[in-house]
């Protein structure tokens, strides 16, 4: 998988135009730039809610609820070629166990998923390559964006988030670019439109950009050359990419995995919560009693540095992956208290510094 996903990057990296300025690695970082923050009460903290984490009322932990300002409702709705919106068959459970703790002020999305492929290889390239044509056909077919706002309607959404993994040729990005095009406009000034990116691919249009509410960043899911699990330098290297992109800082959002990946980088992911006790202060785990591998984990600290850098950069918030995966309230070591730790000493800073 590893070297299938890195494939992936370079075919990406192939077949988009980039232009690079002359004397570009001379030029400073945006990250370097002095800016001034979003105000605090406008600063989000989102969080995926995975729809069948909810589906019993007594597994909920609401201990979190009002540290969270956008909830992503996620994993109960796709949309089909003929643009059609499909509800899973838990999605009405799930709906109705979140929506009491959802706090009053709080905004609500539903993210969908497109159609997957059902090619049987392990050809990463062929899979993604199917995919785009599934998902191009659900874009042109004149109706998923008036069934979208009709779902949106219907529920009391604030708007919807796509998490489309991935558009790797420009055939792709045109199609996708030119449905969210479209999707705005039918949407209007009602709702939102929000979607998550990886900083190796970058496709928007200017016109889809600016269609585009929220930017969800995946800065995770990568490793450093020590095999630790989305480190700080990762952060700031996503982010980079993306204000170099052109998007408007208030628009992005950082990503916050809430969970472990294996340092050797096999398809494994332990969540947080049934691990935090466990782990050493560099946030590692070695899982002896199963894989034998050992897992990286980002700490209370990383995380509240990290919410730290979002603020600093000017950026609109930080976005959790995903909701269910932390400790609760209580726990002196919960990722949901580092993130508001985070926002606190960042705000005060600034505010000593003026």
């Amino acid at each position: 998988m590893k070297k299938l996903l890195k494939m992936a990057k370079a075919a990406v990296a192939g077949a988009l135009t980039f232009i690079i300025a002359a004397g570009a690695a001379a030029c400073s970082s945006p990250l370097d730039e002095k800016v001034t923050p979003v105000a605090k009460a406008d600063f989000r903290v989102t969080a995926y809610m995975v729809g069948d984490r909810f589906l019993n009322p007594a597994d909920i932990d609401d201990s979190h609820f009002d540290q969270v300002t956008d909830f992503i409702f996620m994993g109960m709705a796709d949309f089909n070629t003929a643009g059609e919106i499909v509800l899973s068959k838990d999605f009405e459970t799930a709906y109705n166990n979140i929506a009491p703790y959802l706090p009053a002020d709080a905004n609500f999305y539903i993210n969908l998923l497109g159609p997957k492929s059902t090619l049987q290889t392990e050809d990463w390239n062929a899979q993604m390559e199917e995919q785009g044509k599934l998902h191009t056909q659900a874009f042109q077919s004149g109706v998923l964006e008036q069934n979208i706002k009709d779902l949106l309607d219907t529920y009391g959404f604030d708007g919807v988030y796509f998490d489309y993994e991935y558009p790797i040729n420009q055939e792709n990005w045109d199609a996708f670019n030119a449905f969210i095009i479209s999707l705005d406009s039918c949407l209007g000034e009602d709702y939102k439109i929000g979607m998550a990116m990886s900083d190796w691919d970058l496709g928007q249009s200017e016109e889809a950009m600016a269609a585009t509410d929220f930017i969800e960043i995946m800065a995770y899911d990568n490793w450093d050359k020590n095999g630790n699990h989305a480190p700080y330098e990762n952060a700031e290297k996503s982010i980079e990419a993306l204000l170099k992109k052109g998007y408007e800082r208030s628009k992005l959002t950082l990503g916050l995995p809430f969970y472990a990946r294996p340092t050797t980088e096999e398809a494994y992911w332990y969540d947080y919560k049934s691990y935090c006790d466990r782990i050493d202060e560099n946030g590692l785990f070695v899982d002896t009693e199963d894989t034998g591998l050992t897992f990286s984990f980002n700490t209370y600290d990383l995380i509240r540095q990290k919410t730290e850098l979002a603020v600093n950069c000017g950026l609109g918030g930080v976005m959790v992956w995903h909701y269910a995966c932390d400790a609760p309230a209580d726990h002196p070591a919960s990722l949901f208290n580092a993130i508001e730790d985070g926002i606190n000493t960042a705000y005060a800073q600034e505010e000593s510094a003026q």
